[in-house]
């Protein structure tokens, strides 16, 4: 496929982002705000949706769209593998590229025989650095015109947990170095609560996080393609298996990298995830993010721990999962501040331009 257009990277862009994912660490929002690691504004790791939400590769690469509609042959987010590499500081001019990687038949429980489409992006600064790397499944499968298994109606508490305050009352590790010496196989992360799954959430991301832009075509059965039709019930379930309006699977995966950013702090990197959806996230559910750590390890100079995830709902059922990796520093060294590139310096032809 052909590579995406390049577009800088500016303050409100990484701001808008952090809107729509609900991801306020002043890290990622405040250039005022002092880290001791960065002298720049730098993204969320996640920030990489927003660049490129990574799917058309795996959803249109293997089977056109002009050849199959998703009234015949829906599709449901399965999961990703994202590897980091640097870095997307302010001004960076970034660009992307995906690849259709392969297809496989599996079998489910829930809906039979289906298809495992998956894609490659690899995202490039006009430096020539790669700068991270997605790996992204879509299970294609016969619409059966009816919402797949999902949490009870019955199950949403009435009035539930407004998301919005919640935002703003979160506690971060921040500019406070978390050491290597002082993590331990068994340490629970801070619950990451999301509240209540509302229309409003689904919007921030859709629009804020991922793109403003409107639809340039209506799929039969709906009129409003808001969200991807995500927005209408009827749609969610004749078109997309879903027993109501549902969200993007990247989003719990970006709440997921936000557990992790939260709890890391600024000295801390973020190396890979990879995540697992296994249930649907309708509006009305509540979410929480959990985590553990795993165990901790070295891999040559490096410090690592692996970080075990969790998005469950209201009946305490798993609807996301994953695995991440962090660098941490060592006790007792002072973490340098990382390098800025001078705005003079000319970029470096790139792979991709």
């Amino acid at each position: 496929m052909h590579p995406r257009p390049w577009r800088t990277v500016t303050e409100e862009w990484i701001r808008r982002f952090g809107d729509g994912a609900g991801d306020y660490n002043p890290l990622y929002r405040d250039p005022r705000h002092v880290s001791g690691r960065y002298l720049e504004l730098i993204a969320s790791p996640a920030f990489v949706f927003s660049v490129d939400f990574g799917a058309n590769a795996s959803i249109w690469g293997h089977i056109p769209q002009s050849d199959v509609s998703t009234k015949d042959l829906t599709m449901l987010y399965l999961g990703a593998s994202l590897e980091w590499y640097r870095p997307i500081y302010v001004g960076d001019r970034i660009r992307s590229v995906e690849t259709p990687a392969g297809i496989r038949r599996t079998s489910t429980r829930q809906i039979g025989e289906a298809c495992v489409c998956t894609g490659v992006t690899e995202y490039w600064n006009s430096r020539g650095e790669l700068v991270a790397r997605l790996t992204n499944e879509m299970l294609r499968f016969a619409n059966p015109g009816e919402g797949v298994e999902a949490a009870t109606a019955s199950a949403r508490p009435a009035g539930g947990v407004a998301p919005d305050p919640l935002v703003w009352e979160r506690t971060r590790r921040g500019a406070e170095p978390r050491y290597w010496e002082s993590v331990s196989a068994g340490d629970k992360l801070p619950d990451l609560p999301k509240g209540t799954y509302t229309v409003t959430e689904l919007y921030l991301f859709a629009h804020a996080a991922l793109n403003t832009r409107r639809s340039r075509a209506v799929d039969e059965g709906t009129i409003d393609m808001g969200a991807g039709g995500r927005a209408d019930p009827e749609y969610a379930r004749r078109n997309r298996a879903q027993a109501t309006t549902f969200d993007y699977g990247p989003q719990r995966i970006c709440w997921m990298i936000q557990a992790v950013t939260d709890w890391m702090g600024d000295h801390g990197d973020l190396l890979r995830i990879d995540t697992r959806l296994r249930r649907p996230n309708l509006v009305g559910d509540m979410n929480t993010v959990q985590g553990t750590v795993k165990r901790t390890y070295r891999d040559g100079g490096d410090l690592l721990a692996e970080i075990d995830l969790v998005n469950v709902n209201q009946e305490d059922v798993v609807t996301a999962g994953g695995t991440a990796t962090v660098r941490l520093p060592a006790e007792g060294t002072v973490p340098t501040p990382a390098p800025l590139f001078a705005e003079e310096r000319q970029p470096a032809p790139g792979i991709y331009g």
